[in-house]
C-alpha cells in the first residue's frame, strides 16, 4: 500500500531484492498505477513509479532494520494539463525524474516468508515546460518539486539457496575523510516559480568517531544559473554559498559504507534586495546586499573505498530552505516580506582521500 500525493490512496507495488551480503542488498520497486486527483482539472491522473538502489541495515534471525534510497521516474497520466474552452481538461503523459529514502523492517514468519514494512519521502521534480503557443501569446506551466510521505506493508518471499551469513570484512578506520564533489540541487526560485538545478561545487569533509558514526559537513558555492536571465529577489539572489553539518551514521562493509545524514546549516545569497528607488530618468534602481537562511539536509550516503586511502562518494537527499522574514524599503515604504519554506532534492558526487 502506498499513501500517495494529494489523498491517500492504496495501489499495489511490487519489489524485488537480490541480497549481496546480510547488511547490503540492491533493490527495484515498480508500483503499476496509482489514482491522484489533480486540483482545478476535470481529470484524474494515474502514476507509475519505477525506481532502483540500494539498501542496507542490520539482520538479525527474526527482525531486520535498514535504511534505503532509490532513484528511478514516475510517469503520469494526464500530468500536464491546459486550458481549453471547456475548462482545464486537456492532459498529456509526463515522466519526471523521481527519488526516494528512508527506512525499511522485515519481521522473518519463516525461512521463506517475511512481512515488510517501508516508509519513506518521495520527491519528483519537474522543470519548466512550455505547453502550447498561439497568435498573441503561449501557455506556461512553472516547474515544482513535490514531496509526500510513502507507506508500504506487505508479504516477501525469498529465493534461491538458503546459506549462513559469514562475517563481512571491515575496512580499515581512518579518522578522517576529505574531499571534493559536485552537487545538482533542483528547486524552484522564490516568486517568478521558475525551476532550476542550481549546480554547484565544493568540499566535504567526516570527522569519524567510530567505522559507524562520523561528524559530516559540506562547504559549497552555487553559481548563477548558467545561459538564464539573472533574478534577484527580496531573499534570494545572485551566487550563494551553503555550509551544512550534522551527523552521519550508518555501516561500513567490505569496500563500501551505508548511512543516514541529518545535518543543519545556512544558506547566504549574495544579491537579495534591500532597498527599491526610483531614479532621475524615472528608472527603478535597487540597492543589493547578503542575505542568509537556515536549512536542513536530509538523506542517505553511500560511500565506496578504492583503496586504503582513497574515497568516491555520493549523497542523496531533500534539501529545504527556512527563508526568514526581512523588511524592505520600497519608494520610502517599509514593507515586511513574509518567510516561506522550498523544499528540493540535493544529489552530490565526490571524491576524496581518507587518512
Amino acid at each position: 500500500m502506498v499513501i500517495n500525493r494529494t489523498i491517500p490512496a492504496a495501489t499495489p507495488t511490487f519489489t524485488y531484492t537480490y541480497n549481496l551480503s546480510p547488511s547490503f542488498a540492491l533493490e527495484g520497486t515498480f508500483q503499476p498505477t496509482s489514482v491522484v486527483l489533480l486540483p482545478n482539472t476535470k481529470a484524474g491522473d494515474r502514476e507509475t513509479l519505477a525506481m532502483g538502489g540500494v539498501k542496507t541495515g542490520w539482520r538479525g534471525r527474526r527482525w531486520g532494520f535498514y535504511g534505503k534510497v532509490q532513484a528511478g521516474v514516475v510517469s503520469s497520466s494526464c500530468y500536464s494539463w491546459y486550458l481549453t474552452r471547456n475548462g482545464y481538461d486537456n492532459c498529456q503523459r509526463l515522466t519526471n525524474f523521481a527519488l526516494e529514502y528512508g527506512g525499511v523492517a522485515e519481521y522473518r514468519l519463516s525461512s521463506r516468508y517475511s512481512i515488510r514494512a517501508d516508509a519513506g519521502d518521495l520527491l519528483t521534480t519537474e522543470f519548466d515546460q512550455l505547453l502550447a503557443t498561439f497568435p498573441g501569446g503561449y501557455q506556461y506551466r512553472a516547474g515544482l518539486v513535490s514531496q509526500h510521505f510513502d507507506a508500504r506493508i506487505g508479504i516477501t518471499r525469498s529465493f534461491g539457496e538458503l546459506r549462513e551469513a559469514t562475517p563481512e570484512r571491515v575496512p580499515n578506520r581512518s579518522a578522517w575523510d576529505l574531499g571534493a564533489a559536485f552537487s545538482l540541487q533542483p528547486r524552484t526560485l522564490l516568486y517568478l516559480q521558475f525551476m532550476a538545478p542550481y549546480p554547484s561545487w565544493g568540499v566535504w569533509g567526516s570527522w569519524n568517531f567510530s567505522r559507524h558514526i562520523s561528524w559530516d559537513t559540506s562547504l559549497l558555492h552555487i553559481g548563477r544559473y548558467p545561459g538564464q536571465i539573472e533574478y534577484t529577489d527580496f531573499q534570494a539572489g545572485g551566487r550563494a554559498f551553503e555550509a551544512l553539518t550534522g551527523l552521519k551514521a550508518g555501516i561500513r562493509r567490505d569496500h563500501m559504507g551505508y548511512f543516514a545524514k541529518v545535518r543543519g546549516g545556512t544558506i547566504t545569497y549574495g544579491e537579495t534586495e534591500r532597498q527599491v528607488y526610483r531614479l532621475p530618468n524615472n528608472h527603478i534602481g535597487a540597492d543589493l546586499g547578503m542575505f542568509t537562511s537556515p536549512m536542513l539536509d536530509l538523506g542517505g550516503v553511500y560511500e565506496v573505498y578504492p583503496s586504503r586511502h582513497t574515497i568516491l562518494r555520493f549523497d542523496a537527499g531533500s534539501a529545504t530552505i527556512f527563508y526568514q522574514p526581512k523588511n524592505i524599503i520600497d519608494m520610502g515604504q517599509i514593507y515586511s516580506i513574509s518567510g516561506q519554506t522550498k523544499t528540493g532534492m540535493l544529489m552530490s558526487f565526490g571524491a576524496g582521500v581518507r587518512f
